[in-house]
């Protein structure tokens, strides 16, 4: 197995915890004020986080890249030979989670917007009704 195979691999499973940690409901949002702040300061205190994350993305969008070129060449539809046939199925199979996993990033980083736009609105909808009571 390519090594790089195997970083996107446990790349995709960190993203898909993450993903689903902010999918699920928050009871709160003192408990979303947490989360968001421990993954911000997650990416803010290590900077080698931001940049490993942006090489395994450039790394996804090669191997998407490459894929795809293998998958619309003219020699992957030689279906007499099955070791061609068997290497589409695995590029076909590689551009789906090279897809995947671009795919998830963005919703992560969408997810970690919209959390923050609602946490930063609740917070301000609090102190207005903090203020109009003690008004």
């Amino acid at each position: 197995m390519d090594p790089g195979w195997l970083i996107l691999c446990f790349f995709l499973i960190i993203e898909v915890l993450l993903v689903t940690l902010l999918i699920f409901p928050m009871p709160s949002n003192t408990v979303r004020g947490v989360v968001l702040d421990g993954i911000r300061k997650v990416w803010k205190m290590y900077p080698n986080i931001r940049t490993a994350s942006a090489v395994i993305m450039f790394l996804n969008i090669w191997y998407f890249w490459s894929a795809m070129q293998f998958i619309y060449s003219d020699a992957a539809y030689n279906t007499e030979n099955k070791e061609v046939r068997l290497k589409l199925f695995r590029e076909e199979r590689n551009a789906y989670l090279t897809g995947f996993g671009i795919f998830n990033f963005l919703v992560l980083y969408r997810l970690l917007d919209l959390h923050t736009q609602l946490h930063d609105a609740r917070e301000a909808q609090k102190r207005e009704q903090t203020v109009k009571k003690d008004s």
